[in-house]
């Protein structure tokens, strides 16, 4: 499924409303006053998920779903900024913005399929359940590799000494990215589809280790 954002080298500038909505128009005059809300609007009150399959998927819908698809887009939005005053830098983790382009084009490819066809299945608790689940427990599969790819050319989501602010913001919502989307798989492996696979083995998705 094509994003909605277009590939980094068919863009010619950044969308400045998002680097203005971030503060940081200008990096040589942050405004803290943007940076600051826009960084509160990334906090969410936690709360245990609920036990109910309708208001779980409920929750993941709200919690998760459009906020992250429009995060990343923020995200590309930066990643092109920075790309255009920084691509002569060794430094640089080049090729940033091409990386959170697929992870947006497979979790609004996920997201959909899930909306479409997954959830409702799960709801009506239709035989077909447990086989729409396995296959979204693969395309997680596929978007952890992503993540992981992201986590390593960013260098753990680390600013490097004398970054500007827009790189610095970009990583924190990259580290953002990488925290919530895990999450929702997990949420999704370990809540939403556990009833439906009742065979899956400890060092599968539950485990430690998707949090690699």
């Amino acid at each position: 499924m094509p994003s909605q954002f277009r590939r980094p080298d068919l863009i010619p500038d950044a969308d400045p409303g998002v680097l203005r909505r971030w503060g940081v128009a200008d990096c040589d005059r942050v405004d803290r006053g943007a940076l600051t809300r826009s960084l509160t609007r990334l906090q969410h009150d936690e709360v245990a998920p609920p036990s109910d399959v309708a208001r779980l998927v409920r929750h993941i819908r709200d919690r998760y779903h459009r906020a992250l698809v429009e995060v990343i887009g923020d995200a590309v939005a930066l990643a092109t900024a920075c790309e255009t005053a920084h691509s002569g830098e060794e430094i640089w983790p080049h090729g940033l913005s091409d990386r959170l382009i697929e992870v947006l084009e497979a979790l609004e490819h996920h997201q959909q399929r899930e909306d479409a066809v997954v959830f409702p299945m799960l709801l009506a608790e239709t035989p077909r359940a447990a086989g729409a689940a396995r296959i979204m427990e693969a395309e997680h599969a596929r978007i952890r590799r992503l993540l992981d790819a992201l986590h390593s050319l960013t260098r753990g989501f680390e600013a490097p000494a004398g970054a500007c602010a827009k790189w610095r913001v970009l990583l924190v919502l990259c580290c953002k990215i990488n925290v919530d989307i895990r999450e929702q798989m997990r949420l999704e492996e370990c809540e939403l589809f556990s009833a439906h696979i009742r065979d899956t083995t400890e060092d599968s998705v539950c485990s430690a280790a998707m949090f690699r």
